[in-house]
């Protein structure tokens, strides 16, 4: 009899052990198909993230491009303003010119006015014809 209490004392710790290994299996399964769904929507939600990264990263390069096109037009737009200001101005004929057509009219060669005004023979030259581009001859 005593044999038979200890064969079925053996059978039920078989059978009880056998029953916790089987119920944690459950739990582990269970866990880690709970761990793999969390996984895919983690990697589904750092896709998204990335594309949204992405779209964000070619919105701003479009708005810096936008920004350097706009700063760039402004300034386009200053220049223009300062030389159409400089324009406004009555145009009057500087008084190197002046000197340098009285001298030329007055019959005086190129190197004598270089002589003259000490300047270059080549600068004379220069002065005589843009006097009297200025002047309107």
């Amino acid at each position: 009899m005593e044999q038979l209490n200890v064969s079925v004392f053996f059978s039920v710790t078989a059978f009880i052990l056998l029953a916790v290994v089987l119920g944690k299996a459950i739990i582990l399964k269970k866990a880690n198909t709970l761990l793999s769904q969390q996984l895919t929507e983690t990697s589904n939600s750092l896709e998204a993230t990335k594309r949204n990264l992405a779209t964000l990263r070619e919105k701003q390069q479009k708005l810096n491009e936008f920004q350097n096109n706009l700063n760039d037009a402004e300034l386009s737009t200053k220049i223009h303003k300062s030389r159409g200001a400089g324009t406004d101005r009555p145009r009057t004929t500087p008084e190197r010119y002046s000197y340098i057509h009285s001298l030329a009219s007055k019959g005086l060669s190129s190197d004598e006015i270089a002589s003259v005004l000490t300047i270059s023979t080549h600068e004379a030259r220069q002065l005589v014809a843009l006097a009297r581009i200025a002047q309107g001859n």
